[in-house]
C-alpha cells in the first residue's frame, strides 16, 4: 500500500469515529455530579421544612440568582481552561462580578442595622455547618469535573483545577439551598464564599497532580 493511500484510509476512518464534544462532556459530568449531591443532601441533610415559605420572599431568589449566575460564568472558564493554550475568558469577569456584588449587597445590609444585628445576620443560625456542608456535596461535582478535564487537553492544570472547584462549590450551594434555612447576604457573602474558596482551593492542588500532561 502506498504512504498516500494508508494515509487517505487512516483520515477516512478517524472522521468515521464518533466524537464527544467538550461541552457534552461538561454537561454530562455536571448532571451526574448533581445527581449525586441532591442524592446526599436529600437523604443526609433533608430538605428544609421551610422551604415553600422561604421561596416567597425576595432574598431567598436572590440567593439562587447569584448562585445560578456564578456557575454560569464558571462554565466557560472551565471550558476554556480545558483546551491548551486557552486563556480563561471573560467568565472570569463575570465570576468576580458575582462574587463582588453578593459582597456589595452584604455591606449594605450590615451597614443599615446596629452592630449585633449585623453579627447576627453574618453568623445566622448555621455558620458552623455550612461551608462544610457545601465542600461536602462539592465533591462528587469535583470529582465529575476533573474526570471531564482528564479526557481533554489543559496546560494549566491548576488553574483549570481551580475553575472547576468554584463551579462545584457554586452548584453545591444551589444544591445546599433545599436545606439551607439562610438568606441573609452577610451570610452568603462570608459562608457561601468560604465554601466555594475552600473547593476552588482543594480543586487548584488536585489539578495541579491530576490532569497533568
Amino acid at each position: 500500500m502506498k504512504t498516500n493511500d494508508l494515509i487517505a484510509m487512516l483520515a477516512t476512518e478517524a472522521s468515521a469515529t464518533p466524537t464527544v464534544s467538550p461541552l457534552r462532556r461538561c454537561v454530562q459530568a455536571t448532571a451526574a455530579g448533581i445527581a449525586i449531591s441532591l442524592a446526599l443532601v436529600l437523604t443526609l441533610w433533608g430538605l428544609n421544612p421551610e422551604l415553600n415559605a422561604l421561596a416567597q420572599t425576595q432574598a431567598f431568589w436572590v440567593k439562587v440568582m447569584w448562585l445560578l449566575l456564578t456557575c454560569t460564568f464558571a462554565v466557560p472558564v472551565v471550558m476554556h481552561l480545558a483546551r491548551p493554550g486557552v486563556a480563561a475568558g471573560r467568565g472570569v469577569w463575570g465570576v468576580a462580578a458575582a462574587l463582588v456584588g453578593m459582597a456589595l449587597l452584604a455591606l449594605m445590609q450590615v451597614a443599615s442595622v446596629d452592630a449585633d444585628t449585623g453579627m447576627q445576620l453574618m453568623l445566622g443560625s448555621s455558620w458552623q455547618v455550612c461551608s462544610a456542608s457545601i465542600a461536602a456535596l462539592s465533591v462528587p461535582l469535583l470529582a465529575a469535573l476533573l474526570w471531564m478535564l482528564r479526557s481533554m487537553a489543559p496546560t494549566r492544570p491548576a488553574l483549570a483545577g481551580a475553575s472547576a472547584g468554584l463551579m462545584a462549590g457554586a452548584i453545591a450551594g444551589l444544591v445546599y439551598s433545599l436545606h439551607c434555612p439562610e438568606t441573609a447576604y452577610a451570610f452568603l457573602a462570608v459562608w457561601y464564599v468560604a465554601g466555594m474558596a475552600v473547593m476552588a482551593g482543594v480543586g487548584a492542588l488536585l489539578g495541579s497532580r491530576l490532569l497533568r500532561w
